[in-house]
């Protein structure tokens, strides 16, 4: 049997709570990452900047066999985290008032 580590990321219920996955329901399509080449027991998560902070539970590890497409044992949560660094505004708009303008931004 071969086993590597993977991360799948948690469904929200409809209180936007992150659901812990189950072995029985859930597929290979679920897989958010797969371990590094060479190293079956290292995953690194990726696609975040600086200053993102990802909560518990958004993500859940647990062991895969590739050969027969099944997850083994439990899923368990990953602690949450922020990314070190400074965040940079995004997605700046800005609207012209009488006085002057609003401005929002995302980040």
């Amino acid at each position: 049997m071969s086993r590597e580590l993977v991360i799948v990321a948690a469904k929200q219920d409809s209180q936007g709570n992150y659901i812990r996955p189950q072995r029985a329901s859930e597929t290979p399509d679920e897989i958010a990452f797969y371990p590094e080449n060479g190293e079956p027991n290292v995953v690194k998560l990726s696609g975040y900047g600086p200053g993102d902070t990802i909560p518990n539970g958004k993500y859940y590890v647990t062991f895969y066999d590739p050969t027969t497409k099944s997850f083994l044992g439990q899923f368990m949560s990953v602690s949450g985290y922020t990314i070190p660094g400074i965040p940079k505004p995004k997605n700046i708009k800005v609207v012209s008032t009488t006085s002057g303008a609003t401005v929002t931004a995302e980040g």
